[in-house]
């Protein structure tokens, strides 16, 4: 959350953490492909909601073996029914200017290869026209990344109040 706040402490955000949204997993049940919507009657629709009124998606997650955190997986994995809703009735249902993903790692850079194909299927789900990946590495031996990372987090933070304002 530092990462986040150090780079994005000059807009206003509508901050969703994954872990206070009680979702259910998919479960594949098929529905979505019939119809459109879910069968679970949970707070995904808040999250859909949301999603459909940003003009930009900004994805905060650390890295767990490999992946991003399961309860964010989890709320990844219900986009199930957003698309289908694009690709098998064809109603999409929004789209994103951007798509930025911040992550850290205890170790190096390989470890961020499953966040990045995370980000490249939701940019072809939600038609972004560009997506931003930014990771820090060894995250684990770093007392204050804003200090460690100093340079990196302003040519970051310069990046995105470009591209996002």
């Amino acid at each position: 959350m530092t990462f986040a706040q150090t780079v994005f402490d000059y807009l206003p955000l509508n901050v969703m953490h994954a872990y206070d949204i009680n979702i259910n997993p998919c479960d594949d049940c098929k529905v979505c492909h019939h119809k459109l919507g879910c069968k679970h009657k949970d707070a995904m629709n808040i999250v859909i909601e949301h999603l459909i009124e940003a003009d930009h998606l900004i994805i905060v997650s650390p890295i767990y073996f490999g992946a991003l955190t399961d309860q964010l997986m989890k709320i990844f994995n219900r986009f199930q029914q957003l698309f289908e809703a694009k690709f098998t009735h064809q109603k999409p249902v929004t789209t994103f200017k951007t798509i930025t993903l911040l992550s850290t790692a205890a170790a190096t850079d390989k470890m961020f290869d499953g966040a990045k194909l995370t980000l490249s299927i939701l940019k072809s789900l939600f038609d972004a026209k560009k997506t931003f990946f930014y990771g820090l590495t060894d995250t684990d031996t770093i007392t204050d990344i804003r200090i460690a990372y100093k340079d990196k987090l302003s040519t970051i933070k310069s990046t995105l109040k470009k591209e996002l304002i």
